[in-house]
């Protein structure tokens, strides 16, 4: 009796383990772009088995071709300008937002921004191609590189670390609460684990050995559900007692903002919110990242209406622009100021510059090559990095480390200071992005920066997501991006260190280096014994 074999798993694989040319190129492509339903404001996880398991048999089949390093450099790259495209196509918004002559830039910028971050998987793809050894734990193989990798892709030139593995996992969530010990980098390695190793079970041969990755992928899943569980159920957080902030909230646009007579409606929006009814049991006013389309700190009518408003009264923390001498040269900051008024007088009690500067929004690499091609107006906006992170001590209110817009989606910013806060402050400018998934992606991605040290975020940000986020990542307030008003809210308590907060990223060395350095050995073994037979 013959047996049709056209719907059984490993004839899938095998089809597309040798599909070659451009139909294999496309299909891992949309593999790719399919995976970034995983991530906010979806996280459809599953769809990582489908895409991952794609992505491996792909891969085994470059393993097994005469130039592995190049078939699986392609393959890794593909899937990756897929992942990404569909992952961060809102980028583009950005550049509409400030114009019609920078929309040109759009169909460049885009391509070019995710090819960039696909590097990184097309170096991770190479590599597995090259020394993954036939065995069903070649899963770990290919889930220590892309981890490594990932974790490269958040440092080298400044780094990126946009929608890691880690965050399909919901914030404030069982699962994610593994960040806590082992950061969004070792989180990332075990979900890239647990939905790559159902691929290694699709085989003709289903010996029980080759089912080991996939029952043990589910194991560890049943795991991280149920430790996180465990830990959202078993902490109390309580409240700072005598601190109550109002979170100023405008659905402003930015045509509105940077339009004629902007700067005049901007103001009249932020005042009208910080004085609405309650302002008096207020300690601490919080606006968003540049508020105010001006230099807040020079505008004598602006410093006249808050000090009308606050005098003895909340102080003010807010996102500005500042400007500032350097030599013989006026430099820009996108900045942070904490500023009261007392008996009329401004006092400022902190200043901080942001240090992480967004690539093509706020510094622009490459800017001569982009003056070259006719855009010299937009190579000239660039604001100056500050020199450090900063905890800053604020009368009122616990130590305080801001985190001025996509500064929070980097895990080892934070880690910078010697001093630990006691709360991040996160004021973000989503309204370049629009309503996509952008503002959505950030928010998930700065909530993790909580479960990590165990540290209260307060968030505010304009057209984006503003609340609270307590040391467990979850929101007991949130205000969404069309929403406006001026929003009280208590700041809970920080936790404990962490062991993340304590130990950083050893875990994830630990883990990742621990495959290859048995993948190394297996190789070494491999050689030995082929020499051996040999004699």
């Amino acid at each position: 009796m013959q047996v049709d074999r056209r719907f059984q798993p490993w004839n899938w694989r095998a089809r597309l383990r040798h599909l070659a040319g451009w139909r294999g190129l496309v299909l891992l492509f949309l593999a790719g772009a399919a995976a970034a339903l995983a991530m906010a404001p979806y996280h459809v996880w599953p769809i990582w088995i489908v895409s991952l398991s794609a992505l491996l048999w792909r891969l085994d089949g470059m393993r097994r071709g005469p130039k592995p390093l190049r078939g699986g450099f392609v393959s890794g790259f593909v899937f990756g300008m897929g992942y990404f495209l569909a992952g961060t196509y809102w980028v583009g918004f950005a550049f509409i937002n400030r114009g019609p002559e920078f929309a040109a830039l759009v169909p460049i910028a885009l391509p070019l921004f995710a090819a960039l971050l696909a590097a990184f998987w097309g170096m991770a793809g190479a590599l597995y191609a090259r020394f993954a050894q036939n065995t069903e734990w070649r899963v770990l193989t290919f889930a220590a590189l892309f981890a490594l990798t990932e974790w490269l892709r958040g440092h080298v030139f400044s780094g990126l670390p946009w929608n890691l593995p880690a965050y399909t996992w919901p914030a404030g969530g069982a699962v994610s609460q593994a960040a806590s010990w082992l950061g969004v980098y070792g989180l990332s390695f075990l979900t890239l684990l647990m939905f790559a190793a159902p691929a290694v079970a699709a085989t003709k041969n289903l010996a029980p050995r080759r089912l080991l990755p996939a029952l043990s992928g589910f194991a560890l899943l049943c795991i991280l559900f149920f430790a996180g569980g465990l830990r959202l159920m078993g902490t109390t957080v309580p409240d700072v007692e005598g601190v109550r902030f109002r979170i100023a909230h405008s659905n402003i646009t930015q045509a509105e903002k940077w339009g004629d007579g902007g700067a005049d409606l901007a103001r009249d929006r932020y005042m009208a919110l910080t004085n609405r009814p309650g302002l008096e049991d207020v300690t601490h006013v919080l606006w968003p990242e540049g508020a105010l389309p001006i230099y807040m700190l020079e505008d004598g009518q602006t410093l006249s209406r808050l000090g009308a408003a606050l005098n003895d009264g909340p102080a003010l923390i807010a996102g500005i622009n500042r400007r500032a001498r350097a030599g013989d040269e006026i430099v820009y900051h996108n900045a942070l100021s904490a500023v009261r008024f007392e008996q009329g007088s401004l006092h400022v009690d902190a200043l901080y510059d942001k240090v992480l500067l967004v690539p093509f929004g706020e510094t622009i690499p490459l800017a001569w090559l982009i003056s070259a091609i006719g855009f010299d107006e937009f190579a000239r906006l660039q604001f100056t990095p500050g020199p450090r992170a900063i905890v800053a001590d604020i009368p009122g209110v616990p130590p305080m480390m801001p985190l001025i817009c996509y500064e929070a989606i980097f895990p080892h910013f934070w880690q910078s200071t010697s001093e630990r806060p006691e709360w991040f402050f996160n004021l973000s400018n989503d309204a370049w992005f629009g309503d996509t998934s952008g503002p959505r992606q950030h928010l998930v991605q700065s909530r993790y920066r909580s479960i990590e040290a165990g540290i209260p975020l307060v968030r505010s940000a304009s057209r984006g997501f503003s609340g609270v986020v307590d040391p467990l990542g979850r929101m007991p307030v949130m205000v969404s991006p069309d929403q406006e008003g001026a929003f009280d809210v208590t700041l809970p308590r920080a936790l404990e260190p962490t062991p993340y907060a304590l130990y950083g990223d050893l875990l994830f060395w630990f883990m990742t280096l621990n495959v290859i350095a048995g993948l190394v050995l297996q190789k070494f073994r491999f050689i030995k014994k082929q020499k051996t037979s040999q004699l």
